[in-house]
């Protein structure tokens, strides 16, 4: 009966390789993500500034802006995933390759006696193994990843359960959030 071949690092290496195109096609999709979001940030304060630009109340304002840094923390998150996911992927090819760059691009005396890299991504970053066991952490614009992406979504929730509380705190129809009523003119077609 011939031996049966371990197909395990073959599903690994699969699954790694779909990753890297789904990482491919998310990024830069994530980037023009990041330009909209800043685009929309941009023309809504223009449009607020202006006059009569005021917002209909504060729950609308309130949730655009928790729905706006919401799309901009998973787009920053999936960002930082893809550079991860880069210098994972080239740890992995090519000669002299490993361990990943983001724990050999620091100082000489940290990298002393490097071994091995770990991939993280949550929270985004390398674990970096030194021949005598210890770590360090590698790639410090990756903390930048975690604390804007972290930071945004905490405000996101925030926003988004004040502005939850804001509608359920006032009853349907105060007017607060109702459409500006237009006048009747004397004479004008509809006027009684």
């Amino acid at each position: 009966m011939p031996a049966r071949r371990d197909t395990r690092p073959d599903r690994v290496r699969s699954l790694q390789e779909g990753w890297a195109v789904l990482a491919l096609l998310l990024v830069p999709l994530a980037a023009l993500t990041l330009c909209g979001v800043v685009v929309a940030v941009l023309v809504k304060a223009v449009s607020l500034a202006l006059p009569g630009g005021r917002p209909r109340g504060r729950r609308e304002l309130t949730a655009w802006s928790a729905r706006v840094l919401a799309l901009a923390a998973v787009s920053v998150y999936v960002i930082g995933a893809g550079l991860v996911q880069l210098d994972d992927h080239e740890s992995r090819s090519g000669a002299d390759s490993s361990p990943a760059p983001a724990c050999r691009d620091v100082d000489q005396a940290t990298v002393a006696g490097l071994r091995d890299s770990r991939a993280s991504y949550l929270p985004l970053g390398f674990t970096c193994l030194r021949e005598d066991g210890s770590t360090y952490a590698g790639e410090p614009v990756l903390r930048w990843f975690n604390g804007i992406g972290l930071g945004g979504v905490a405000g996101a929730v925030l926003l988004g359960a004040a502005a939850a509380g804001a509608s359920r705190g006032r009853p349907v129809g105060d007017g607060a959030h109702d459409e500006p009523a237009q006048e009747e003119r004397p004479g004008a077609a509809g006027a009684r």
